[in-house]
C-alpha cells in the first residue's frame, strides 16, 4: 500500500501516538518540566533511529488505513471505540518492533516538524519503503 508523505508535514498518524512535546515534557530533577524541544535536538537522532523511525510510520500508516475502513463500519460507539482501541494497541506494538518506544516516536515526529532538514531525510527514507 502507498502513502503520499508531504515534505512540508509530517506527524504522527494517530491522537493517541501525537503526544503533545508540551505534554511528554521530562522532569529536570527540580519538579519543573522541560519542554521535549529543549530536551531532544535533531540532531541527537542517530541514523539507525531515523530509519527505525520511517519503518515504523510505514507501519503505522498501514494500520491507521486498515482501521479507518474499520472505524467508518463500526456499528455503535461502543464498538467504534474497541476498533479505536486495537488499532492504537497494533500501532504501538508495530512501533515497538521497530526498536523504538512509542516516546521515541513521538520525540522523532516533533523534531520532524521543528528540522525540515531532518524532515527532508526522514521523507526520504519513507518513500525509499513504500
Amino acid at each position: 500500500m502507498r502513502f503520499r508523505i508531504s515534505a512540508m508535514l509530517i506527524t504522527p498518524l494517530l491522537a493517541g501516538l501525537a503526544v503533545s512535546p508540551m505534554v511528554m515534557a521530562q522532569d529536570d530533577g527540580y519538579g519543573e518540566a522541560e519542554p521535549l524541544e529543549q530536551a531532544q535536538d535533531a540532531e541527537n537522532f542517530e541514523q539507525q533511529e531515523l530509519e527505525r523511525f520511517a519503518d515504523a510510520y510505514v507501519e503505522v500508516g498501514e494500520i491507521h488505513a486498515d482501521y479507518s475502513q474499520r472505524l467508518e463500519q463500526a456499528e455503535d460507539p461502543d464498538q467504534a471505540q474497541e476498533v479505536q482501541q486495537e488499532a492504537n494497541d497494533r500501532m504501538i506494538e508495530a512501533i515497538q518492533e521497530q526498536g523504538l518506544e512509542v516516546q521515541d516516536y513521538s520525540e522523532i515526529a516533533a523534531a520532524l516538524e521543528r528540522d525540515p532538514e531532518m524532515r527532508d531525510e526522514v521523507v526520504t527514507l519513507i518513500e525509499e519503503r513504500e
